[in-house]
């Protein structure tokens, strides 16, 4: 469907015949109807949050999608099972160990977690196991999020050669605490326990607060999201 006009567009959206959009440039708008009743265009990379659409946009576009075929049920699963796979897969390449490390290692296999269901901890689905259940994260919206330590080294090459050395000797450290990185206040360190074991943590706080995302080192070269305070 081809619509002419910017209502044609709103009805055909909301009855989802079609689904995002191409402008003149080549760049793909991916079309909602908010809750509100307008047509908004999600933000790259949601699936949640966008801003609306007025009927001045409409002459930019040049071509319209249709929705995608729906998703088969392993199809959606797969896709949740990335997030663990993630875990599992980076944490094989790290060169020390500790009790994440190691649970994150022992992860199911695809067909072993679908086939594990359990009543879900936030409502009353049956489903596969999360993060959550499985006692790898907290459970939250930084699930699987990976930021390197080649990113941290661009604006401080300092530390993050001070976090490679703390890892290739496997020695505790405290790098820097409250330095500004990607809109929020940065800390590193790096921690042993126990026998043998190795850590690494990374928290983007929020500027003059004691709260934000906790990440901690996966392997060699990157940390991966733990926990949101």
């Amino acid at each position: 469907m081809q619509p002419k006009t910017f209502d044609e567009l709103y009805k055909a959206v909301d009855k989802k015949e079609i689904h995002s959009a191409i402008d003149k440039e080549g760049k793909s708008h991916r079309f909602f109807v908010a809750t509100n009743g307008f047509l908004c265009e999600f933000y790259p990379r949601s699936g949640r949050r966008g801003f609306r659409v007025s009927s001045n946009d409409f002459d930019n576009f040049v071509s319209f999608k249709g929705a995608p075929e729906p998703k088969t049920e392993d199809e959606k699963l797969k896709r949740e099972y990335n997030t663990i796979a993630k875990y599992k897969k980076m944490a094989g390449k790290a060169t020390f160990t500790n009790s994440f490390i190691e649970d994150c290692k022992k992860l199911p296999s695809f067909d072993d977690w679908k086939n594990d269901k359990v009543k879900s901890s936030f409502n009353d689905s049956i489903t596969p196991k999360g993060l959550y259940e499985l006692h790898i994260t907290t459970g939250n919206k930084i699930d699987g999020r990976v930021i390197s330590i080649a990113r941290i080294a661009k604006q401080y090459p300092h530390y993050a050669q001070m976090l490679r050395d703390a890892i290739k000797n496997q020695t505790e450290r405290s790098i820097c605490s409250r330095v500004s990185f990607a809109g929020y206040e940065m800390g590193l360190s790096t921690a042993k326990r126990g026998e043998g074991e190795f850590l690494g943590y990374l928290s983007l706080e929020f500027k003059d607060c004691g709260n934000g995302y906790y990440y901690l080192l996966i392997n060699d070269e990157n940390f991966i999201g733990y926990d949101v305070d």
